[in-house]
């Protein structure tokens, strides 16, 4: 249906012209460059780009991750009227030729090692003195503890049970001494003076009592020469890191350069991947590729204009070709297109579920959201996104469907009566007759219409699935395991409406549909095992054809989550609505503000929370019980070959 057309293209041309053909097919941006089958074929798509460009985009790329800290903040308004980064192929090859990025990488790596190993000694340093802090006291040398048979420790203790520890250590230990230090943080420090023999001993009483031993190993001096000495270093440190990152600030002025640099060797990866894929000679060359069939003509007329050295044919893809797959739906469709990717692309020969899924996605999201307000506030916002950051691709495409959502789901919150989680009786007069259905207040309601929903979705999926086999000549297929079964399940459903969820139906409508549903179940397993030879066989692949009855009822039991979310939209927001009403007779005004940011905190919240859901499920749906009846997938994307510039544009792009 959307899949477009594809041409296989050859191109021969002389030597001569190549690099600026090269140039030519990536600013035009529509030729998908296959390995030349003459050059190799398959063998010839194992690029890997020379170690020169590649060490030089990762050296580009490091430095700019590095200097990105050191930049000067640009307001949005100065992005904005500075506009895009702008150079030329010559001023790009020019500043490569100039410009050393290796040494400008190692540079940026080495300041990055001094600024790290400053910073870290500071910190070593402080960490060292905080830690000494409570011991600076003793005048005592650190390489003196130890003296003949005894051996000083230091401990500190939770300052609510230090006295009852140190008693009780006296009491065990009467020849230990243990003196306070300080007490400060609510620890107390002290040092123990114990016979080695009972160090050990003590040791493991006062770790169960919650103490906790400091180790003074390879350091000299008393605790106050060794703080005043790493306190008079800071500065040197200090003063290093503060010269590397003067160092890297001025660096910084030339992340532009960078910039070009980097898209130059991204460039210039690319056309070496086309030279790698194409076939050469002396004095020709060989370029192969897939081109969209609509790009034909005005691709042949510039080439010609352009290029008079070359020669162009075109042809059909073989049969055991599988060619690049381009979605080419309609604008109202083409946000959908977000979707099915997100799954997969359909093959070439297969038709493409964007514009089947498109209206029962959007209705999906739309029952999930269930909230007028809520819709208009989503369409608004994707809508400012759209206007703000003229996003492209298919981030443009979600906001795109998020506003084509947002506008349903007001319509569909209307119906159902749910604005901003207010109550209908607060509705407007002239609003009131449009509100056909509360799914709080009606949910048993809610839920067969989600169920018929569903229903309808299911039998379309089928639908697509006997289109298909009808295409490709399987006719047994599509009468005996896809239309009976439309017709089985048609049946089947006021059926169980009546039996299983109470509903009325007219007795003739059920007694017309128990005769039908017989008789094609009669039709399903006589021709269920029509495929197996055995007659034994096909009496069971008569019956276990039978058991698909079950996935389909499963199938149909998945769009309850349309009355779930909806009603978990409802509900939060009129909680968010009572406690707004809550908070607001507190004194002073106070109850006001913050009424109002309950109420905006609350419902923002909702909406991403529910908007996020809407969109899962809504695609879960499309996912299993859809796609699951007929889409194959499979496809490859269309990537054409095209200019990967990431942070500058060409002013000459002629």
């Amino acid at each position: 249906m959307a899949v477009s057309r594809m041409l296989k293209m050859q191109l021969l041309g002389h030597s001569s012209i190549k690099d600026d053909l090269k140039k030519y097919l990536r600013v035009r941006g529509v030729v998908e460059v296959a390995a030349s089958e003459a050059g190799g074929g398959a063998e010839a798509a194992a690029f890997e780009p020379s170690r020169d460009l590649e060490a030089g985009l990762e050296n580009a790329e490091n430095a700019l991750e590095f200097l990105s800290a050191y930049e000067t903040p640009r307001s949005f308004f100065e992005r904005v009227s500075a506009g895009p980064l702008g150079t030329s192929d010559e001023e790009s090859v020019e500043l490569a030729r100039r410009v050393s990025v290796m040494e400008f990488s190692d540079h940026c790596a080495g300041l990055q090692a001094d600024s790290r190993s400053a910073r870290d000694d500071l910190a070593r340093s402080r960490g060292l003195v905080s830690f000494l802090e409570p011991w600076k006291g003793l005048d005592v040398p650190m390489e003196a503890l130890r003296a003949g048979d005894y051996t000083v420790e230091f401990w500190s203790f939770p300052e609510k049970t230090a006295a009852g520890i140190l008693e009780d250590a006296v009491e065990a230990f009467p020849l230990a001494v243990l003196e306070t230090a300080a007490s400060t943080g609510g620890r107390r420090y002290v040092a123990v003076i114990v016979s080695d023999g009972d160090t050990e001993e003590l040791g493991v009483m006062l770790k169960e009592r919650g103490g906790s031993m400091s180790s003074f190993e390879g350091l000299e001096g008393t605790p106050s020469e060794i703080i005043e000495k790493e306190k008079a270093s800071w500065p040197e440190y200090e003063r290093d890191a503060g010269e590397s990152d003067e160092e890297a600030k001025r660096l910084a002025g030339s992340s532009d350069d960078l910039r070009i640099l980097s898209d130059y060797y991204r460039e210039e990866i690319g056309l070496e991947e086309v030279d790698n894929r194409m076939s050469t000679t002396d004095s020709t060359f060989l370029i192969e590729g897939w081109v969209r069939a609509l790009d034909r003509p005005w691709l042949v007329r510039e080439l010609g204009e352009r290029f008079g050295e070359v020669e162009v044919s075109f042809r059909e893809p073989l049969d055991d070709e599988e060619p690049p797959i381009h979605l080419d739906n309609i604008a109202v469709t083409r946000p959908c297109e977000f979707v099915t990717t997100l799954y997969g692309r359909p093959g070439y020969r297969e038709d493409d579920p964007t514009p089947l899924l498109a209206p029962f996605f959007i209705l999906f999201f739309a029952m999930c959201l269930t909230d007028a307000g809520y819709g208009l506030t989503l369409a608004a916002l994707s809508s400012l996104a759209l206007l703000k950051f003229k996003p492209k691709g298919g981030v443009r495409k979600l906001f795109n469907l998020l506003f084509a959502g947002g506008l349903v789901t007001a319509v569909v919150g209307i119906i159902a009566g749910g604005i901003f989680g207010l109550g209908i009786d607060s509705f407007p007069g002239w609003l009131r007759p449009f509100v056909l259905i509360d799914p709080l207040e009606e949910p048993m309601k809610m839920l067969n219409i989600s169920f018929f929903i569903g229903i309808v979705h299911i039998l379309f999926g089928i639908g697509v699935r006997m289109r298909a086999n009808l295409r490709a000549g399987l006719v047994a297929d599509a009468l005996f395991d896809d239309l009976a079964w439309i017709v089985f399940i048609a049946a089947l459903a006021p059926l169980g409406y009546a039996g299983i969820l109470g509903g009325q139906v007219s007795p003739s409508v059920l007694r017309g549909a128990t005769y039908v549903s017989v008789a094609v179940a009669a039709v399903i397993f006589v021709t269920g095992g029509r495929k197996q030879k055995s007659p034994v066989m096909k009496f069971f692949g008569g019956l276990v054809k039978f058991y698909d009855v079950v996935g389909y009822f499963g199938d149909v039991l998945s769009y309850a989550r349309l009355l779930a979310l909806g009603l978990a939209t409802s509900a939060i927001a009129l909680a968010v609505n009572d406690i707004a009403v809550m908070v607001k007779g507190m004194p002073y005004y106070i109850g006001y503000v913050v009424m109002v940011v309950i109420l905006i905190g609350g419902h923002a919240f909702n909406l991403a929370v529910n908007t996020l859901g809407s969109f899962v499920h809504s695609a879960r749906l499309q996912y299993l019980e859809f796609f699951g009846k007929f889409f194959q997938g499979g496809g490859e994307e269309f990537k054409p070959f095209r200019s990967e510039r990431k942070y500058s544009v060409l002013k000459d792009s002629d």
